[in-house]
């Protein structure tokens, strides 16, 4: 499919067409964008935007808020059953498996969670409640997040806890 038309090839349409982690924030960054218009030709679009994303989010399974504040590089390599709250930060570069939430909690130690850069959150995992999660961390699978994690770190368990640091083993580090 990736026929010259114009002198360009047309890998965009064909990306938008066959992959759904693509679609999914694609559709949520532009009805977001649309969202924060204000003209009449705006609302029009953001209806059908609307029913586009959520087809989306039927299709993937993946719940993301539209006009969520993700930076770029956001993917879903096997998507099913994610579940990200609409106040969540997530960082450029994260990658995000099936089975995983990102939630929030109410109470005295309520909030959502601040996802860093270059973050991969394995299967089945949970991110919980107001925490933060460093640059460069890797959270394995089924793991329950309920306490911060500095960066670099490789944490894993029920509750979480650190396993690595700077890919040395060094299994005196918990949460």
């Amino acid at each position: 499919m990736e026929k010259i038309m114009g002198g360009k090839k047309l890998g965009f349409v064909r990306y938008l067409i066959t992959n759904a982690s693509f679609q999914i924030t694609f559709w949520m960054r532009i009805g977001g964008w649309l969202s924060c218009r204000k003209d009449v030709f705006s609302r029009i679009l953001l209806v059908l935007v609307s029913i586009i994303h959520k087809h989306n989010q039927y299709k993937t399974g993946i719940q993301i808020a539209m006009g969520h504040p993700v930076k770029g590089g956001l993917m879903f390599p096997h998507f099913s059953g994610i579940v990200i709250n609409g106040g969540a930060k997530i960082g450029r570069n994260c990658t995000i498996l099936h089975g995983v939430t990102i939630g929030s909690v109410r109470g005295p130690k309520g909030g959502v969670p601040t996802i860093g850069d270059n973050v991969v959150i394995a299967t089945g995992s949970a991110v919980i409640g107001n925490v933060s999660v460093g640059n460069n961390v890797m959270i394995g699978a089924h793991s329950l997040v309920l306490q911060d994690i500095p960066d670099s770190a490789v944490v894993v368990g029920n509750p979480a806890r650190i396993v690595s640091m700077d890919g040395a083993e060094k299994t005196k580090y918990y949460l």
